[in-house]
C-alpha cells in the first residue's frame, strides 16, 4: 500500500511540474515534509485565488485550488492513518512487555 501511495505522490508532483520523472521506488522525502509542502501549496493556491486581478485566470485558480486541496487532504488522511497504525503497534508492544 505504501508503494502505491508513493507512486501517486510522485505522479501528482510530476503533473504539477515539481518533478521530471515518476518513480515507483520509496520516496526519500519524509511524510511530514510532503505534508508541509502540500500545506504551503494549498495556502499559495488560496492566496492566488483571493488576489486575482485578471478574470481570465479564475478557472485556472479554481482548478489549481481544487487540485492542491485534494492532495493536501489525501496526505493528511494518510498521515493520520500511519499515526494510528504506529499507535496500535506501540500499544501492542507495550502489552507484550507486560508478559515478560
Amino acid at each position: 500500500m505504501k508503494g502505491v501511495s508513493n507512486f501517486l505522490i510522485d505522479l501528482s508532483q510530476r503533473l504539477l511540474g515539481e518533478k521530471s520523472e515518476v518513480s515507483s521506488e520509496k520516496n526519500s522525502v519524509s511524510s511530514a515534509s510532503l505534508l508541509e509542502k502540500a500545506k504551503l501549496d494549498w495556502y499559495a493556491a488560496i492566496s492566488l485565488f483571493n488576489n486575482l486581478t485578471d478574470q481570465d485566470l479564475v478557472d485556472h485558480a479554481i482548478f489549481n485550488l481544487n487540485a492542491v486541496e485534494r492532495r493536501y487532504s489525501y496526505l493528511l488522511k494518510e498521515a493520520r492513518r500511519e499515526h494510528e497504525i504506529q499507535k496500535s503497534y506501540f500499544r501492542e508492544e507495550e502489552e507484550l512487555k507486560g508478559y515478560d
